[in-house]
């Protein structure tokens, strides 16, 4: 019995009722190791026994192995093998994790979705477009008819805090100097 005489709780392992205590020395572990591990691994949704069975096939982290295990049907995985099971990045997972309040088996869930054609990824919202020279033209379009890269526009842009048109002029400007600059040095004979 427990202070207070009050009675233990019991616990079925391997077909035996057990207290935590016994259970902790069962598995050669204290009693606190043994509760935080049930709790950190879903809390009362996890029984002592998966605990247990957990310690039997080696699936707690090692000193190599410190990955965090997350019950995914019925398998205790680390966030990079299911990860690696539905083809995203760990950290894609864990983002969906935290922004969703959702367990690693959802996660998974919702990602297998992707790959047997459910759900489908949008596409992203449209370019923003500018007038330049009376035409509707997007960064990219703009880069690709004034013969310049969408970087060059885009800081451009950022750093004077002006138009893309803007941008352009300052762009032909420079080129209209440079070529008088070259035509000067040929005349020049240097």
């Amino acid at each position: 019995m427990y202070r207070g005489g009050r009675k233990p709780t019991l616990h079925m392992i391997d077909g035996q009722p057990m207290t935590i205590d016994q259970i902790a020395d069962l598995l050669g572990i204290t009693k606190r190791a043994l509760v935080l591990r049930r709790h950190r691994y879903g809390g009362k949704d996890v029984s002592y026994q998966m605990i247990v069975n957990m310690y039997r096939d080696n699936r707690f982290e090692t000193k190599h192995d410190r990955g965090a295990r997350h019950l995914v049907n019925g398998q205790w995985i680390t966030v990079r093998e299911a990860a690696r099971r539905v083809d995203v990045q760990p950290v894609t997972l864990t983002r969906y994790m935290k922004a969703n309040g959702v367990t690693l088996a959802e996660a998974v869930d919702h990602y297998r979705k992707f790959q047997t054609g459910e759900l489908v990824r949008w596409p992203g919202r449209a370019p923003r477009t500018y007038y330049v020279y009376g035409k509707l033209l997007t960064i990219k379009q703009a880069a690709e008819q004034y013969h310049t890269s969408e970087n060059s526009l885009r800081l451009y842009i950022a750093k004077h805090k002006c138009s893309l048109q803007t941008a352009v002029r300052q762009l032909e400007e420079r080129r209209k100097k440079q070529a008088e600059r070259d035509i000067l040095k040929i005349l020049m004979g240097e």
